[in-house]
């Protein structure tokens, strides 16, 4: 952009500023907007490659999370995932009715729930994650590994803002 060093007056320089902003903030142009669509094709794609599974996009995330360390409790499991509890809840008897989970008292805290895997459960790993990559990997397909990273550190730090605010509200 043009400084009023290079001639600009202030007002030139305002409508300059008002222009971008607006179309920085346009249906389809702003930061929140993209990053909507692009995660909503995102689990698109993958919900259509792992139904035939029998296994729902909401599903899916639960059991990420518990391929990496079961036995937590549900209000981890919710935290980790990024969903309320009673969502959280309703999904899990969904996913214990299927036979992918099953639930537990807490050893020393009856009022807390563990979600442990079933042998079904820690199968499905093997099944859904190369999927799951097959779908990440659509990026390479149109950015290069340089371009690929750059975004990936582009998005944690917008990710470490945007949780950063949550925090001071």
């Amino acid at each position: 952009m043009m400084t009023m060093d290079d001639g600009q007056t202030a007002a030139q320089e305002s409508v300059t500023t008002d222009a971008y902003e607006a179309f920085s903030f346009a249906p389809g142009q702003s930061i929140a907007y993209l990053a909507r669509d692009i995660t909503r094709l995102f689990s698109r794609a993958l919900q259509n490659r792992i139904q035939p599974h029998g296994i729902l996009i909401g599903q899916y995330h639960f059991l990420r999370v518990l391929w990496e360390g079961d036995g937590i409790t549900q209000r981890e499991l919710a935290t980790q995932v990024g969903m309320k509890e009673s969502t959280t809840f309703t999904a899990l008897a969904g996913m214990e009715a299927k036979g992918l989970v099953r639930r537990s008292r807490h050893p020393t805290d009856r009022r807390k729930m563990l979600v442990w895997l079933t042998p079904e459960g820690k199968r499905l790993k093997q099944v859904l994650l190369p999927i799951a990559k097959e779908v990440n990997d659509i990026t390479a397909e149109v950015l290069d590994s340089d371009d690929i990273g750059q975004l990936r550190s582009l998005l944690i730090e917008l990710k470490r803002a945007l949780e950063s605010q949550s925090q001071k509200k």
